[in-house]
């Protein structure tokens, strides 16, 4: 796990490529709310955009460590991986707490405001993408209420992690945790809509392919990346002395 000189710095190319995937997912909400009531534009057209947009985002976002940026060409493939986790649970742990934490919270005043800007960033997922958003039975309500508490979670591990700039084995076995319950969630959303003859999902490309599967896909896929680090990242830290420590992505520092 140890850092090359080539490696210290954050390369430009990749800041940009998060900033282009993240700043565009953050972005997308009220850009798009805006189109909507504030230039009268086709909701459904609109909601199709902002789902698309935001499916990329959440793929490349975590990927761009991945991509072949000039300046990556000296980082080792576990640099890459590290690059890929910490910036897919940051994303991750946001959603849960933002996007589903504030659903869980408001879900009935959400319902019953289709035509309100502030339940668009929600509304503009229902329109076609889930209707179990706008008439949630328990068993669905308990799994976002359960997908939020592993938000919890993985945030204390990461905050751990990041505390101990790397350290301590309890902050990966908390994320890797977080990485299985959000497999078996997302399993559980899928089969649940699939074996019901999808009454809630529309059958069209945009809003089974995209919004319902393309959509929510990252959250099968990148948490065995998180498996495969934490494997990796605990093999260190299990062997090193108390008093060592390994080295913190630098994501935050002020030279990146």
């Amino acid at each position: 796990m140890g850092i090359s000189p080539a490696e210290k710095r954050l390369p430009r190319d990749l800041k940009i490529a998060w900033a282009i995937t993240f700043g565009g997912l953050v972005a997308a909400f009220p850009v798009y709310t805006y189109l909507v009531f504030g230039l009268g534009m086709d909701r459904g057209l609109v909601a199709d955009i902002l789902a698309t947009q935001v499916a990329i985002c959440y793929w490349l976002g975590p990927l761009s460590a991945a991509l072949p940026l000039k300046g990556l060409r000296q980082w080792t493939r576990m640099r890459r991986v590290h690059m890929v986790v910490v910036p897919y649970l940051i994303a991750s742990v946001l959603t849960h707490f933002v996007w589903e934490g504030l659903w869980v919270l408001l879900h009935k005043s959400i319902s019953a405001s289709q035509n309100a800007a502030w339940a668009y960033p929600w509304w503009g997922y229902i329109d076609g993408g889930d209707f179990r958003y706008y008439n949630p039975t328990t068993d669905f309500l308990s799994i976002e209420v359960l997908s939020v508490i592993n938000g919890v979670v993985g945030a204390v591990g990461l905050i751990l992690l990041f505390r101990s700039k790397f350290q301590r084995p309890l902050g990966t076995l908390m994320v890797m945790t977080v990485a299985v319950v959000e497999t078996v969630l997302t399993w559980y959303y899928y089969l649940t809509e699939i074996l019901g003859g999808f009454e809630n999902v529309n059958p069209t490309f945009m809003d089974l392919g995209i919004k319902f599967i393309f959509l929510n896909a990252p959250w099968l896929v990148f948490p065995w990346v998180v498996l495969y680090w934490g494997y990796h990242i605990l093999r260190v830290q299990l062997a090193q002395p108390a008093r060592d420590t390994l080295p913190a992505p630098r994501l935050f520092t002020a030279d990146s």
